[in-house]
Parts: C-alpha cells; sequence; structure tokens
C-alpha cells in the first residue's frame, strides 16, 4: 500500500507545489510556491494546520492497516477525504482497506477515483484489475471509435497534480517573458528569443489549461457511477410501477448515468444497455 498523500486545498498553485515538494522536486516546487504566496495569500493562515491536521490521519490510517484494523483504517482514509482533501494514493489506500473487508462495491468506488486522479499508476490499475474480475456481472464492451480513444488518452495522460504545476509553470513563463519583453531594450536578438519563448508559453497555458479545465469540469469523461446494492433491477421506466426489469446489476459494477430523471438515473453499460435505476442504488465515482 502507499504512505504518501498528495493534498488538494482549493489554492490550486499552492497544491501544486506541495506536491511537488512531496515528491522532492524542489526547484519546480519552489517557483510555484512562490507564485502561489504572492497569488492565495487569504487562504495561508488555516492551510500549515490543516494539512499537518490530514497527514496525521493518513499515517493513523497507515498504522490501523498494517495492523490488521482494516475498519478503523477504512475510517481514517476516510476522515482525510471528508476534510476536503483528496488523492490517489488516499483512495487507493482506502480502496484496500475496504477490499480486505470484503466490501467489494467500495474498494470498485475508491480504486475508480483513484485511477481518475492518477490514470497511470500502475497499483491503482492493478488492483482494480484484479477486484473487476470478481465482480458478477460480466459485461463486454462494444468498440469504440478511435477519435474518442485518443481523445480520453490524452484526457488520462498526465496526473493532475503534475498538470497543474505544468500549468502555473507555462504560466509564469508566460507572464514573466511578456514583462521582460515590454521592458526589454537590449536588441532584436534577445526579444527574438523571448518572444518564442512567450509563444511556448502561452501554447503550454492554452493546451495544459484548456485539458485542465476539461478535465475539472467533467467535460471530458462522462458521469460514472458504481452500483453499491447487493442486487438492483434495471427498470425500463424511472418507476417501480410502471417500469418492466430488463436486466439485473450486482454490487461493483460501473455504468454511465446519461440523465436524471428525479430520484431515478438512465444508465447506461459499457455493452449499449440502457435501463434507469434509483440514484440511492449508485454511488458517483
Amino acid at each position: 500500500m502507499k504512505r504518501r498523500v498528495v493534498r488538494s486545498p482549493a489554492c490550486a498553485l499552492l497544491a501544486a507545489g506541495v506536491r511537488l515538494v512531496a515528491r522532492k522536486h524542489f526547484a519546480a516546487s519552489a517557483l510555484l510556491v512562490a507564485a502561489a504566496l504572492l497569488a492565495t495569500s487569504p487562504c495561508l493562515p488555516v492551510l500549515p494546520a490543516a494539512l499537518s491536521a490530514q497527514q496525521a490521519l493518513f499515517d493513523e490510517g497507515n498504522r490501523l492497516y498494517q495492523q490488521g484494523d482494516y475498519a478503523a483504517a477504512a475510517e481514517s482514509y476516510s476522515a482525510v477525504v471528508e476534510g476536503g482533501f483528496e488523492s490517489a494514493e488516499v483512495y487507493y489506500n482506502l480502496g484496500n482497506a475496504h477490499f480486505r473487508l470484503g466490501d467489494v462495491a467500495h474498494a470498485v468506488l475508491n480504486y475508480e477515483r483513484a485511477a481518475l486522479l492518477d490514470p497511470a499508476n500502475e497499483d491503482v490499475q492493478a488492483n482494480l484489475a484484479l477486484v473487476t474480475r470478481m465482480l458478477q456481472d460480466r459485461i463486454e464492451p462494444l468498440p469504440r471509435f478511435w477519435v474518442l480513444s485518443v481523445f480520453e488518452w490524452w484526457m488520462a495522460l498526465v496526473p493532475r497534480g503534475w498538470l497543474e504545476a505544468l500549468v502555473a509553470v507555462c504560466y509564469i513563463v508566460l507572464g514573466s517573458t511578456t514583462v521582460a519583453l515590454v521592458l526589454d531594450r537590449s536588441g532584436r536578438r534577445r526579444a527574438a528569443a523571448l518572444r518564442r519563448i512567450a509563444y511556448a508559453g502561452a501554447v503550454g497555458t492554452v493546451v495544459l489549461g484548456g485539458t485542465l479545465l476539461t478535465r475539472e469540469a467533467g467535460w471530458a469523461l462522462p458521469e460514472q457511477a458504481i452500483v453499491m446494492a447487493g442486487e438492483a433491477r434495471v427498470l425500463s421506466a424511472p418507476s417501480e410501477e410502471g417500469g418492466l426489469t430488463v436486466f439485473t446489476l450486482h454490487e461493483g459494477t460501473k455504468v454511465r448515468i446519461d440523465r436524471r430523471s428525479g430520484e431515478w438515473a438512465e444508465i447506461v453499460l459499457a455493452d449499449g444497455k440502457v435501463g434507469w435505476l434509483p440514484l440511492e442504488a449508485l454511488e458517483v465515482v
């Protein structure tokens, strides 16, 4: 299991800097933290204590997990998330704790949440594949149009923390070179070099920033959910009285939410099957 936690406070630049500090990328993190100190000072007075408290909960969860008290470990990890902090590592450890408790649905849910934050994490993908093979429902996905596959590959290519850091660096490069160009009086050669750097910063800011915005707004991926009920009847209409059972799903199965109607959700499976489930039987990833 992972022993490192990556926090995600509201101040995005500072969060990116803290993440990089945790990974020992000191040069880049110093630049990001310095920028965040200037841009987000109102949030700083409460941040150190909050980070310390969440780290303590995470460490306590690790200790309990190592001792075999998986239920208490899950409570500690959940408290980290409930405190407003999330990371692939927290969700991964929470998934491990639920897996040890035999709670397949919550294990899948938390592995999926970890995979959203860090798609390239091999441990997460391996455990998700393992627990998926244990599910009762076997769903064969339909072939996908290659453009959609490439788009999803790009959106999942860079973990969120690194993407935030790259956007911040590109923005800082763009801003600093723009100021240097305005103040520069040294000659055409240096101005040409500064313009090329500014263009690169602008392209990086637009492309990576657009990717980050698309991911954070949820435009890149459809709304997905996990079936939490042991057995759930999927109906032909959003009504217990007027709907007929079209098929049955079991805990841990991932579905796509196509639309909502009151307390019901129209779900779509990877194999194209469609039906309605009550929202209380689902947990959104």
